[in-house]
């Protein structure tokens, strides 16, 4: 995860004067206006429907560096998928996790495929259906949505409006930025760095749950039903609320759009997780079921 040392060190830029809030919203269109204007225009723009990304991941899992495929898949204005096939033991046992939304549907999913006999690979389960677990999940999931929308489009989607502010400057040794507040419904905000130069988005920076993906692995015969081993894993405890980072660079044309094809994510100072992107197609022809709860 090196490439991104650069970007690592523009999470310390700290804002200039917060005076410059007085400038209000007019001056944060200027800066989307300049913003989308170089990756593309606004017209071409509003043609995009939909995204398909297909790359690599590599994530920190404990002490563990895995890595695997990854796309996400994401449809206007309510609809995303995100689909991870990773190794975690190093062999050739994939574990295929998928989660999204559709809508007010919540996408979870997991599964084993390759793995030896006798082994068994458990995750925590998904909320239950109407739980006050379900509709938090369903709400940091359209954050998400929103988040990487803005990230690719500047424009967010209609599911979860959001409104920008004017928030001063930032510097670091790589250069300096221009700060938007984004501020959306249910608690949605962070911050939006545009690039002085090229005004292309550098960084997004919010506050929210520690990203968790928890396993637990067994070979040997399955345990008897009913004994402690056999049990399902408990729900995890509520995670810790903390500053995080998402980076974006290697900006290709693909259909007039300049988008990133390089997206890492720092975790309370710390990367523990980067996307490299082979392809991104804009307004694919997807499938009835990828948008389908399984």
């Amino acid at each position: 995860m090196n490439r991104i040392v650069t970007f690592i060190i523009a999470a310390a830029m700290t804002l200039g004067s917060y005076a410059a809030r007085a400038a209000g919203d007019a001056k944060a269109a200027e800066l989307l206006a300049q913003a989308r204007a170089a990756i593309g225009g606004e017209k071409q723009i509003a043609t995009v429907k939909g995204l398909a990304c297909a790359g690599t991941v590599q994530r920190s899992i404990g002490d563990r560096q895995v890595s695997g495929e990854l796309t996400i898949d994401l449809q206007m204005p309510d609809k995303i998928v995100r689909a991870d096939s990773i190794s975690p033991m190093g062999d050739s046992a994939l574990v295929v996790t998928e989660q999204g939304l559709n809508g007010d549907i919540l996408i979870r999913s997991s599964r084993v495929i390759n793995g030896p006999p006798g082994m068994v690979i458990r995750m925590p389960p998904p909320p239950a259906p109407g739980s006050d677990a379900e509709a938090q999940a369903i709400r940091n999931t359209r954050a998400e949505f929103a988040r990487f929308v803005v990230a690719m489009l500047l424009t967010p989607p209609s599911v979860l409006p959001v409104e920008f502010s004017y928030a001063g400057e930032a510097e670091s040794p790589d250069g300096k930025a221009d700060v938007l507040d984004m501020q959306g419904e249910a608690s949605f905000a962070g911050k939006l760095f545009l690039d002085k130069t090229s005004h292309r988005p550098l960084m997004i920076a919010y506050r929210g749950a520690v990203p968790r993906m928890v396993m637990q692995t067994q070979r040997g015969p399955a345990p008897p039903p009913g004994s402690p081993s056999h049990a399902e894993p408990a729900a995890p405890p509520p995670p810790d609320i903390v500053d995080i980072n998402l980076f974006f660079d290697d900006y290709k044309p693909v259909d007039g759009i300049q988008l990133p094809h390089h997206i890492s994510r720092a975790v309370g100072g710390q990367t523990n997780e980067e996307w490299t992107f082979r392809s991104i197609k804009v307004n694919p022809a997807f499938k009835p079921e990828t948008f389908r709860a399984r």
